[in-house]
């Protein structure tokens, strides 16, 4: 491949972006990006690290790269992190309609199935078996999981970040194969054969085996090999077969590795991937994109450019630790202008670190952030406003209860006790942020026994009953619903949520996100069953709901119906029928209609006639879907929910949408009998995926509030996402496990509000987890554009985050680090350097005059401005 090529089909697209649906594929910005990046391809670099701030577009000006080196015939890998690639699989979608780019490669028995051949599944005895085994191979080939040839045939291929996390066990099986087999191939150079017994994954692996051999011999590599590879210890088996995979894979001109500051220790599955499994060419290109290249500290600029650079591209990486003391002393000069008086001599030294740091930087980064964008750039000061919820240590219905307030009161005291037990010390911590409630059992050994005294060695034995009593009092299910941070969550989000305003939560612990899940559940409930034409979505209240409840009916603002479980459960009851009797007649009413459509020859009415009644189908024919699953997964697509009857028209327009969605990997049909015989021709897989994608659908049209965890399963996260993101509809909140939510995911066309239930250490996770609403083509924008159409009339629209902070408790030291943190982050990626960012400290010319010094100073990674 000829990058000078790369570079020209670059420059083209800065020159003319290309269009999809009538709009641009890339603004200014992106384009001065890509422009820069053909200039330095031009003068011989092959490694650029673009760290643009969150929501900026990388993933577009990635593809356009990815775009660029496909039309010239060379082959790109993609690493990622798990969960974002039918993001990405869209996104290159806009660039070549004709894209078929695999789903990522997420395992080591993935990458075995990927020589899969029919053959391989009459080592089955029971044909039965044959014939399941094989329909599962061609399904996993048609929804893009497999290759439909080699590996070394994809143009494009994602790899997920934690595929070389494989294990292998030593117990043996094939997945222990493959090393020994590629030596004997390699020794022996013999044709492959099928063995009569084989399992279809022996005979794949052999297969694959035999395929490596042959690149390895024509290439001529050598095997590194030591030990019997069926006793070597698993991780000394990996480290040999991983450069085999990436054989297998076949090679790479470019490799782009998304959030490249992630796992930066050198045994951590990303740093496995890059170098042994994307087997690069001799001439590669590697990309890396993070908008959090350092996040604590300045060596980590030096992690990650490294992680770029690689050894196979030929870069000398060494010279990145001469610019170590470059970027520690910006650092340090950055946090002296944040606390000490300025003067002449402090703006001079910040001046020559700042030159300095920015000739360290620029050949390796590029970076644009909302300073850069006309959209944000007015109004750079005020259209992020940070509102930190301090609760303070009283007594109302938003505040601490008497027993909150007591236990940490007692916590104050025990922690006053010299070589006080650790248990106690980790509860304190954990106490301000709704964990540690089981550890409170009056008797439990871990912390308290039987007597009231601490347990053995907790503080050298002394009698401090008292306080474990107060610590301990009155413990019971309901106690985390009561929780001061919960209570302010929910006091806080009910206000935005009466207003129409979607809230997106982010939370560390399992445990307070569901108990602030049900609480808004409960409320959301009981505010339904006031009103005469409410409706909640349940027949009974289900146990995990039941604590929540019971709290929940306290608050007589918003309930003053009888505080009785079963009063509530008995109106739910009532409700669900009567709305039952409606919705039946409703549907009758639709069905016959979308008959009679069906019968004039629309589409989608047939196909969804044929799905909508009927006995269990013989093989073969259509699978009967259950109609309240399917309405509450179209109900996602509506723009308001309030909207509670289908017409016709709609319910069709929307399962047409949702069916062309799941057969989107089938070429475009011209005409409606085309699409017609499309779909008939396809029934069966077109079944199996309204099958998977209603499974995250319960029939009971959804939850006002809804928790995003490690346990939700991928497709149930595209639902909420996709739900999230149309206004109106539920859920209204979203509570994420900050693993699980901060990266990857667009939550940002219905949303302006984040609430940060727990304070995080790391400052680089907030600005990911506020960067989920903070993107481009965010309901923040629209809203401006609307406002600026009215000439500027009323509040300017902001996008308001609010972290809960408990005060006198550790949760308010952990908080202040956090902010000590982010200031320090800013400093160094968004040109902050001053307090308040310099511009309202100004009370004398000479000031002003030192502060713009500082300002002009600050280091610039921008394209529209960078030269190097």
């Amino acid at each position: 491949m000829d990058w000078r090529e790369v570079a020209g089909l670059l420059e083209a697209m800065a020159a003319a972006p290309p269009c999809a649906g009538g709009q641009l594929l890339l603004d200014e910005g992106q384009c001065a990006s890509i422009a820069e990046l053909a200039r330095r391809i031009r003068a011989g670099r092959r490694m650029a690290l673009l760290a643009d701030e969150v929501g900026m577009g990388k993933t577009r000006i990635a593809v356009a790269l990815v775009d660029a080196v496909r039309r010239a015939g060379g082959r790109s890998a993609i690493v990622l992190p798990p969960g974002v690639g039918a993001q990405w699989q869209a996104e290159l979608r806009r660039f070549n309609p004709d894209d078929r780019t695999l789903l990522p490669l997420r395992s080591y028995e993935s990458f075995i199935g990927g020589f899969f051949v029919e053959e391989d599944m009459k080592t089955h005895d029971k044909h039965f078996v044959r014939e399941r085994r094989q329909a599962i191979l061609r399904d996993r080939r048609l929804q893009r999981e497999l290759p439909q040839g080699a590996w070394a045939d994809e143009r494009i291929l994602m790899i997920s970040h934690n595929f070389a996390a494989m294990r292998f066990s030593n117990t043996g099986g094939w997945r222990r194969n493959l090393l020994g087999q590629v030596k004997h191939y390699l020794d022996r150079n013999v044709a492959f054969t099928r063995r009569r017994k084989d399992h279809e994954y022996d005979r794949a692996s052999r297969r694959a085996a035999h395929k490596i051999a042959a690149v390895m011999r024509e290439s001529a590599l050598e095997l590194k090999i030591s030990g019997n590879p069926r006793t070597t210890a698993a991780a000394e088996y990996r480290s040999q077969v991983l450069p085999l995979i990436g054989y297998g894979l076949g090679r790479f001109d470019l490799v782009v590795v998304d959030e490249a500051h992630k796992a930066r220790g050198t045994d951590s599955s990303l740093s496995r991937i890059l170098g042994p499994v994307t087997w690069e060419s001799e001439d590669p290109f590697r990309f890396g994109m993070t908008a959090t290249p350092v996040e604590l500290d300045a060596q980590q600029w030096l992690d990650t450019i490294a992680r770029i650079g690689g050894r196979e591209d030929g870069v000398d990486v060494g010279i990145l630790e001469t610019i170590r003391d470059d970027l520690r002393t910006y650092v340090e000069v950055v946090a002296r202008l944040q606390v000490e008086e300025l003067d002449g001599a402090l703006v001079a030294e910040f001046e020559r670190a700042a030159e300095a740091f920015q000739s360290a930087l620029a050949p390796y980064v590029l970076r644009r952030d909302k300073r850069d964008d006309p959209t944000y750039a007015p109004y750079i000061d005020s259209y992020r406003q940070v509102q930190v919820q301090h609760i303070e240590p009283r007594t109302d219905t938003t505040g601490f209860s008497h027993d909150w307030l007591r236990r940490f009161a007692a916590l104050e005291a025990l922690s006053q006790i010299p070589d006080s037990d650790t248990r106690l010390k980790r509860l304190r911590l954990a106490l301000p942020q709704g964990l540690g409630l089981g550890s409170l059992e009056r008797g439990d050994p871990d912390v308290v026994d039987t007597s009231g005294k601490l347990a053995p060695g907790a503080a050298n034995g002394s009698d401090i009953g008292f306080w474990i009593d107060a610590l301990a009092s009155k413990t019971n299910d309901e106690d985390i619903y009561a929780h001061p941070a919960i209570t302010e969550a929910v006091a806080l989000i009910e206000s935005y949520t009466r207003e129409g305003e979607k809230v997106l939560v982010f939370g560390r612990f399992i445990q307070p996100i569901y108990a602030l899940t049900r609480l808004l559940d409960a409320r959301e409930m009981l505010r339904q069953l006031s009103r005469n034409d409410g409706h909640w979505p349940a027949r009974s209240i289900s146990n995990d709901l039941r604590p929540a409840l019971q709290i929940a009916m306290r608050d007589q603002g918003l309930w003053k119906g009888e505080p009785c479980l079963d009063y509530v459960e008995r109106m739910l009851s009532e409700r669900a029928e009567t709305h039952e009797r409606q919705r039946q007649r409703a549907l009758d009413s639709l069905y016959d209609e979308v008959v009679n459509r069906a019968e004039a020859g629309e589409w989608a009415a047939k196909l969804l006639k044929d799905r909508w009644r009927g006995d269990d189908p013989e093989d073969g024919a259509p699978q009967k879907l259950g109609i309240a699953s399917l309405l509450e997964a179209l109900e996602a697509r509506r723009p308001r929910r309030h909207a509670r009857s289908w017409t016709c028209d709609e319910l069709l327009a929307f399962f047409g949408e949702l069916v062309t969605e799941l057969l989107e990997a089938e070429e475009d049909a011209d005409t409606e009998t085309e699409a017609d015989a499309r779909h008939a021709k396809n029934l069966s897989k077109l079944d199996e995926r309204l099958r998977q994608h209603l499974s995250a659908f319960s029939g009971r049209e959804g939850s006002f509030a809804r928790v995003m965890s490690g346990r939700t399963q991928a497709q149930t996260r595209r639902n909420l996402q996709a739900s999230f993101n149309r206004e109106g509809a539920w859920p209204m909140v979203i509570v994420s496990q900050s693993q699980v939510g901060r990266e990857g995911l667009n939550l940002h066309e219905a949303c302006c509000v984040v609430v940060l239930l727990h304070s995080e250490w790391n400052p680089a996770i907030v600005e990911q987890q506020i960067g989920r609403v903070d993107r481009k083509n965010s309901l923040w924008e629209k809203r401006m554009r609307e406002w600026k159409a009215t000439g500027e009339e009323g509040e300017m629209p902001t996008i308001r985050v609010h972290p809960i902070v408990l005060r006198g408790t550790y949760d308010d030291h952990n908080w202040q680090v956090l902010e000590t943190r982010w200031r320090a982050l800013r400093g160094q990626l968004h040109g902050e350097v001053l307090p308040d960012n310099g511009r309202s400290l100004a009370s004398t010319e000479e000031l002003s005059n030192l502060m713009e010094r500082v300002l002009r100073s600050t280091p610039e990674f921008s394209p529209l401005r960078l030269s190097v």
